[in-house]
């Protein structure tokens, strides 16, 4: 599904319909704030703190110099729920081009073909002449820049606080500023449909952690015309070190209709061995794809 970020996230700040908020009780319960804790920030704040700091060019640069492995997993299913095509891919992350980009380097346990390769020599071309703009989840070409025009696109209001991994994190409930918002690529069909919630770091203002999913169904033009019943996102960072997270894991489902055939799809997607681009380590070979997970840094 091409209309899609292939390998990660998009991070989905969207929604055609605010949610209702959880009762006040409910925001006090195990793992979050208590009624001493410093009053909410208010989502505009949130907001742009979070923005100052992904567009931040110390933060970018920092972030960007990091290798990992991904793994991509990508079933697709009949009407039956039966699966009937699978594709693993495993990719080499790193720095090119002042940003993070995700080369390729094995598909279903074997070595690129001729195709495969040159293949992928024009995407990695296509990154370099973008000037490696950052997108979120890091390392595709395909990905939705973390800019203002994503981050404009909604409206947003604070829920609570949430313990993650010993840091406080701020919970932010997202959707789109209006029903009507344009569609400039493949990807702004689902973007424009989404609501969901955001965990953001109180104190490095990075997101943490993102669930979403469509609220109405979704029509889509990918050559041919599709509908979208459901589709569930999320995604999860890692914290390397002060100011530095790099993703961890995506997993996105979607469900619907391609002219008279059922579309169902899973994208799977581990990022391991994350590293300083300087250290040991690369990509295992055909059929052995790296295991070892990040460390994370409280």
């Amino acid at each position: 599904m091409k209309f899609l970020p292939k390998t990660a996230v998009l991070f989905a700040l969207a929604g055609v319909a605010a949610l209702p908020a959880p009762p006040a009780i409910l925001l006090h319960a195990a793992g979050r704030a208590a009624v001493d804790d410093p009053a909410l920030p208010s989502a505009e704040d949130v907001v742009h703190k979070v923005l100052a700091t992904v567009t931040n060019a110390e933060v970018r640069k920092t972030s960007s110099q990091y290798r990992s492995v991904q793994h991509t997993v990508i079933e697709k299913f009949d009407e039956k729920g039966r699966l009937r095509e699978r594709e693993d891919r495993v990719y080499d992350v790193g720095p090119l081009a002042g940003g993070v980009y995700a080369s390729l380097v094995e598909r279903n346990g074997k070595e690129l073909t001729a195709t495969d390769l040159a293949d992928e020599r024009e995407r990695r071309q296509r990154f370099i002449e973008s000037h490696g703009t950052q997108k979120f989840g890091g390392g595709d070409s395909d990905r939705v820049a973390l800019d203002p025009e994503l981050f404009n696109r909604y409206k947003a209001e604070v829920l609570g606080r949430e313990m993650i991994s010993g840091r406080s994190t701020i919970i932010l409930h997202f959707w789109p500023k209006a029903a009507d918002l344009p569609v400039r690529r493949r990807q702004d069909y689902v973007l424009n449909k989404l609501t969901g919630k955001v965990w953001i770091d109180e104190q490095e203002w990075q997101i943490l952690k993102v669930e979403a999913q469509l609220t109405e169904r979704v029509r889509v033009v990918l050559g041919l015309v599709a509908a979208l019943d459901k589709t569930d996102l999320s995604f999860e960072q890692v914290r390397m070190g002060e100011g530095v997270y790099l993703p961890l894991k995506f997993s996105a489902n979607f469900e619907g209709r391609k002219l008279f055939t059922t579309l169902h799809e899973k994208v799977e997607v581990t990022w391991t061995g994350q590293r300083p681009a300087g250290d040991a380590g690369g990509v295992p070979g055909p059929g052995n794809t790296q295991t070892n997970g990040a460390k994370q840094h409280p």
